[in-house]
């Protein structure tokens, strides 16, 4: 059966193999799907609150929401029509089957996989962004779990981001600071320097033992590469925010003051939390590995 679930606020982290290998483009996401452990927010000084109402016939945009019609929000990509319990999304052409001699044995496949992901990097620079080991399961939960609302911290393929989370308290209300982008600019540059290509090449090649960890989860009849489209467009379509990002503080963990960003994906909170630049960089790399693995 698949991990349990837990809603919560996450950190997270972003698309390490699967965006190093399919997030290789989506791993990623679970990089800062950490929680972010409470500090104390620094305290900024106090600004005149945005203008309300509307101008010119266009809405108004309040703080840390979706932006208006001005900057509409990502369109939902059309998902093909698809038979029976076939796959929505086929595999390239050349891939190997379930089964196939050239491939390890599921239980003895971290070796071949670390080498061909020491290919496009170091070990020891594999190890700085990415949990070494145990991959096809780490893979696999990681990104069915995001499109859901938390990747269990257990079984991240990404280590935890390093550093605290960035706040600001402003008459009494805490606000992601944009300094806490910055906090991914390390991952995100590693992640361009992979290339879209290899790392689609290596997902292709261990894909068989990823759709047998897969289907042992829960999903007897299910697709594995399937998920990871669908994960890669779940981030696609993460919103674009206007406004400072209030977060309230119930316990000891942030989480978002709008119960609608609170509710929002694993991997669509990724895409808000690393900040509009890198959220836009990580965009290119997901829609670069997608258009490998659909064609």
């Amino acid at each position: 059966m698949p991990p349990p679930r837990r809603p919560s606020f996450s950190s997270g982290g972003p698309p390490w193999w699967l965006i190093i290998a399919i997030a290789a483009v989506i791993g990623f996401g679970y990089y800062w799907l950490q929680r972010e452990q409470a500090t104390t927010p620094e305290r900024v000084e106090s600004s005149a609150p945005p203008a309300t109402g509307q101008a010119d016939g266009q809405a108004s945009t309040q703080p840390g929401q979706p932006a208006g019609p001005a900057e509409p929000a990502a369109e939902e990509p059309k998902v093909p029509a698809a038979p029976a319990d076939g796959p929505k999304y086929p595999l390239p052409a050349g891939v190997a089957k379930e089964g196939d001699p050239s491939l390890p044995e599921l239980a003895r496949s971290d070796a071949p996989i670390l080498e061909a992901l020491t290919g496009m990097a170091s070990r020891d620079r594999l190890g700085q962004f990415g949990n070494l080991g145990d991959y096809t399961r780490r893979i696999a939960i990681t990104v069915d779990n995001l499109p859901r609302e938390l990747v269990p911290a257990q079984y991240s393929v990404v280590q935890r981001i390093p550093g605290a989370l960035a706040v600001g308290v402003e008459d009494g209300e805490i606000t992601l600071l944009e300094k806490n982008y910055s906090r991914y600019d390390a991952f995100v540059a590693f992640a361009e320097s992979l290339g879209p290509k290899t790392m689609a090449s290596i997902y292709l090649r261990f894909y068989p033992l990823l759709q047998q960890e897969y289907r042992a989860m829960g999903y007897p009849k299910g697709h594995f590469h399937d998920r990871v489209i669908e994960a890669i467009d779940d981030m696609l379509a993460a919103p674009e925010l206007a406004g400072p990002i209030r977060l309230v503080q119930p316990k000891v963990h942030y989480r978002f003051a709008d119960p609608k960003l609170e509710s929002l994906s694993a991997g669509r909170k990724i895409m808000i939390r690393v900040g509009p630049e890198n959220a836009a960089r990580l965009k290119k790399i997901l829609r670069a590995i997608r258009a490998e693995l659909v064609g």
